[in-house]
């Protein structure tokens, strides 16, 4: 799937941003707007997978972005705590599309240094979702 490629590669862009130290990486323009970026296109990539993975289960998508990583756990996807911490990926989703003027520099560097794991385990599970619904079922007939 190209977008779990998408999300590997933001990641690993964002991984090198995240070597910088703070200070710097605060006074660096390029470094967070490349960063705001990276996010941006990671959560958004991971909300296009789950729009995709709950529409071909025949499950009604969520209006909201934010709803959509719960649906995902209802229907086996996700755990109910990855669910939640990437609710929170949708709603600083949110904050980098609607509330750019706002965006906390430091905030934003704290997510690269402890929640890139996050999109980590989210395409692990993903992958191994998308394995499962590929292996036939137990007296299902060929």
């Amino acid at each position: 799937m190209a977008r779990l490629r998408v999300i590997a590669n933001s990641v690993n862009a964002l991984r090198e941003l995240g070597e910088a130290p703070l200070e710097e990486f605060a006074a660096t323009f390029f470094l967070h707007a490349a960063a705001e970026r990276g996010f941006q296109v990671a959560i958004q990539s991971a909300l296009d997978i789950g729009a995709i993975l709950l529409s071909e289960a025949g499950t009604d998508i969520p209006t909201e972005y934010r709803d959509i990583f719960p649906k995902l756990a209802e229907i086996g996807v996700l755990s109910q705590p990855l669910a939640a911490r990437l609710v929170a990926m949708a709603k600083f989703r949110n904050v980098l599309v609607h509330l750019y003027l706002e965006i906390d520099v430091e905030r934003l560097y704290q997510y690269i240094q402890h929640h890139l794991d996050d999109f980590e385990a989210f395409s692990r599970c993903v992958s191994e979702y998308l394995v499962r619904q590929q292996t036939p079922k137990p007296g299902a007939a060929s």
